[in-house]
């Protein structure tokens, strides 16, 4: 990917050790709902580059080894999305705190006037957030309002979705979040959550 192509783009990374594709789908399934451009790159080999002003990238810090993460550092976000930092599957302390450094170093680099978006209910996400850093604007947020039923969920003014995603509801408020920073109205935004597909 050649990065030169995103450099007038508003960049947006959506990451975590849980979730960052998800939540991505979800972003770009109302996205289109809604008709509003925007590029995106889920892979090196994955990719959609054209005249957008947005461009969105997902990143699985749970995986990544230090090339790639050297390289995820290019994409010079404007907007990032922390959902899920604990990872209950890693025991071990000095890993923790080698990817919670990975997080703190991607968070580092948010310009002044960028926004950190933070999983309220993640406490290391609220952690690594939080640090003071000049300029940078805050924005926390939770799970989304609902109650499961059979196949799906049910949300709030009874609008319903079938997914097989039990984590639809915690991926869904990190998407709300997102879209609203980007001045999409929650009126469209909780409509295209209820036409979403795995």
């Amino acid at each position: 990917m050649n990065l030169a192509s995103i450099k007038d783009k508003q960049r947006i990374a959506i990451i975590g050790n849980e979730g960052a594709h998800e939540i991505t789908e979800i972003v770009m399934h109302v996205l289109n709902e809604v008709g509003k451009s925007h590029d995106f790159i889920l892979s090196p080999d994955h990719h959609q580059i054209g005249s957008a002003a947005i461009v969105i990238t997902p990143c699985d810090f749970s995986d990544l080894d230090e090339i790639k993460f050297e390289e995820f550092l290019k994409f010079n976000h404007h907007i990032a999305l922390i959902h899920h930092v604990e990872d209950e599957k890693s025991k071990n302390y000095q890993a923790v705190e080698k990817f919670i450094e990975k997080y703190e170093l991607f968070a580092d680099l948010t310009p002044k006037s960028g926004t950190l978006l933070y999983n309220k209910e993640d406490n290391l996400a609220v952690v690594i957030s939080e640090k003071q850093r000049e300029g940078v604007s805050l924005v926390e947020y939770e799970s989304l309002s609902g109650t499961e039923i059979d196949g799906g969920f049910r949300l709030e003014d009874n609008l319903s979705l079938m997914t097989k995603n039990n984590n639809f509801l915690s991926h869904a408020g990190a998407a709300k979040a997102l879209l609203q920073k980007i001045s999409l109205p929650n009126d469209q935004i909780m409509e295209a959550f209820t036409t979403y597909k795995d």
